[in-house]
């Protein structure tokens, strides 16, 4: 409290400064134009002497402002400022209270009566800065005015007499309207200095949030990178697992080993779109999409566990086209989808598209679920957050989906509404632009398969496990594998086997603080190829995923879809064929010419 006070001083000290060079200015203006108005009736080398008087006044305190002005900041929290601002006013008082004595007995009642008014007009302008800081107000009113009363309750003359008392009686209600407003302007400035202590605090608990979201971001980065490398090689293993075993009893226990490492990457997938999110690469394409194709896909993949529940899933889409980014909103409703699975224990879960105004869609999801409290319409959108889960079920998600929605729905500008009862079930709506028909572009043909026999794949992990299981998974596919720890490695295996590899599968970190990135350079610069690559991490933090994906590589993330993988090399391959090919093409063209007399040439 005391240094509460002690700084409402201060800044009481600081505005009143701020006018005083208003209020000198002010008051030796007034000395002038009275001196030249009084110059012919009053002894003209007492008025000098007396404007004199003023006039040193003036310049002192200028001077003593002009200190504090260019005073730094710890001389101006010295204590002396403000007896130095009120001993100028007292001084400034004191000179115009000499009036009486010098020429009261020269003036006339008019005079009087009009110095009388000048004085009033100067205390009622005192009274505005002493609101500010008190002593500056009394220090100059009282002089002023005090003599000049006096004189006029001794005159004799009544009307004088009156007027003394007058001026007694505003000078008083002046000074209550300043103590009045110097206890207001105290109160806003203690406001102020509160707010801004408030601010203060709240920069610095914001501080301390955003480097404990950071720790969480890096923490959780660390911990995925690590869990998905076991993770990655424990699918591909299994990969491998399922095309060497015949025997299905064995194979049904390969199945429910994939279906686990299926759930664990799905958790760990829901980590990555967070942090894909808050890194801000996820980038907004929207086409013309037919909502049934959307539609019959999302029933595709929920339709075996809806039917696990005896739960009845019903989706209309029917001719409706949407114009948004496909993936994202697949992603947002097959989020909503997995929540209504999740928490529908009977009943129905309808997915339907319907008009909307201004040629938009209405996307509807309802079920019949348990519905959301309340008090939890709020957090259900938050990070982490789940209903009925207290022992954390991990069978249950991580408590991101509907945050993740939330965030992607705001990504593409869909307005989100929801709806729900608790005991009765919850509507999810999303307003989304309505397509052209005419501009849906058409779909690809049938992938042709994977033709890998002897095509050369050089692997680059320092985890000897991932090594492994993608040897054993790239061999039962026929490619012709070369592993490398390193780049270092990769150009030793190159240089050994004098075969160039035509795809490159890389992890991004490695050994020794180098990079997969750095590793597919040097191998292009050292065999003078740009090969096809694909840099495969398990990283999941904002920055690493910028990093990345500013490299302008195609980018997997661990643990890594046996499926997707093959897709993935599959489009390489095909991509390098192309190439080759047009490369073919230019060096026959290139024969055909060299069959004609060659000019002369000069190549730098």
């Amino acid at each position: 409290m005391v240094e509460l006070e002690r700084k409402i001083y201060h800044e009481q000290i600081r505005l009143i400064y701020n006018q005083g060079l208003v209020l000198i200015a002010g008051a030796t203006v007034c000395a002038v134009i009275i001196t030249l108005f009084l110059w012919r009736l009053l002894p003209q080398s007492t008025l000098l002497m007396w404007l004199g008087a003023v006039v040193l006044s003036t310049l002192l305190r200028v001077w003593v402002i002009y200190t504090y002005f260019n005073s730094d900041a710890e001389a101006r929290e010295r204590h002396v400022w403000g007896p130095l601002f009120w001993l100028g006013t007292l001084t400034a008082g004191m000179i115009w209270g000499s009036w009486p004595l010098m020429f009261y007995h020269l003036y006339s009642t008019e005079h009087l009566l009009l110095i009388s008014s000048i004085f009033a007009g100067m205390v009622a302008v005192s009274a505005a800065s002493g609101s500010i800081y008190l002593p500056s107000f009394l220090s100059f009113s009282i002089p002023l005015v005090l003599p000049l009363s006096i004189a006029h309750l001794l005159s004799g003359n009544e009307s004088m007499v009156l007027t003394g008392v007058l001026l007694i009686v505003f000078v008083v209600v002046n000074l209550i309207l300043a103590s009045r407003g110097n206890r207001q302007n105290r109160k806003l400035i203690r406001s102020q200095l509160v707010n801004e202590e408030l601010m203060k605090r709240l920069a610095g608990e914001k501080r301390i949030a955003e480097r404990a979201v950071i720790a969480k971001s890096r923490f959780l980065a660390a911990a995925s990178h690590d869990l998905r490398q076991p993770l990655h090689a424990m699918g591909l293993f299994l990969s491998a697992l399922r095309h060497r075993e015949k025997e299905q009893a064995k194979l049904d226990i390969i199945n429910d080993m994939s279906k686990s490492a299926e759930a664990l990457n799905g958790l760990f997938n829901s980590l990555l779109d967070v942090s894909r999110l808050d890194a801000e690469i996820i980038e907004f394409n929207p086409v013309h999409i037919p909502a049934s194709l959307m539609f019959d896909g999302l029933r595709a993949q929920f339709t075996q566990q809806t039917e696990e529940k005896n739960l009845t899933l019903q989706v209309d889409a029917q001719e409706h086209v949407l114009f948004t980014d496909a993936i994202l909103l697949e992603r947002v409703l097959r989020n909503l989808l997995s929540n209504a699975v999740q928490y529908t224990t009977s009943g129905t879960i309808i997915l339907r598209c319907a008009d909307h105004v201004d040629g938009s869609k209405l996307v509807t999801l309802q079920d019949t679920g348990m519905g959301i409290p309340e008090e939890a319409v709020e957090d259900v959108f938050s990070e982490y957050y789940q209903l009925n889960n207290p022992e954390r079920d991990r069978s249950q998600g991580l408590g991101l989906g509907l945050a993740i929605v939330k965030r992607l729905c705001e990504l593409m500008d869909l307005p989100l509404e929801m709806e729900s009862v608790e005991g009765q079930g919850t509507v999810f709506r999303l307003i989304v632009p309505g397509g052209d028909p005419a501009q849906i572009a058409h779909e690809p043909g049938p992938e042709l398969p994977l033709q890998a026999a002897g095509r050369r794949v050089l692997v680059i992990d320092d985890e000897m496990q991932v090594l492994q299981s993608m040897r054993h998974m790239l061999e039962n596919w026929g490619c012709k594998v070369l592993l490398a720890e390193s780049a270092r490695d990769a150009l030793k295996v190159i240089a050994l086997t004098e075969e160039i590899p035509e795809v490159i599968l890389s992890d991004y970190r490695l050994r020794d603080n180098h990079n997969g990135v750095d590793a597919v350079a040097a191998i292009r610069e050292s065999v003078e190829h740009d090969i096809p690559a694909i840099v495969i991490t398990g990283d999941t933090s904002p920055e690493r995923l910028k990093e990345v994906s500013g490299t302008g590589l195609s980018v997997m993330h661990k643990p890594v879809s046996p499926d997707e993988l093959q897709r993935a090399i599959h489009a390489l391959f095909v991509t390098n064929d192309r190439i080759g090919a047009a490369a073919s093409g230019v060096r026959k063209a290139g024969a055909e010419v060299s069959r004609a007399p060659a000019p002369l040439v000069i190549n730098q």
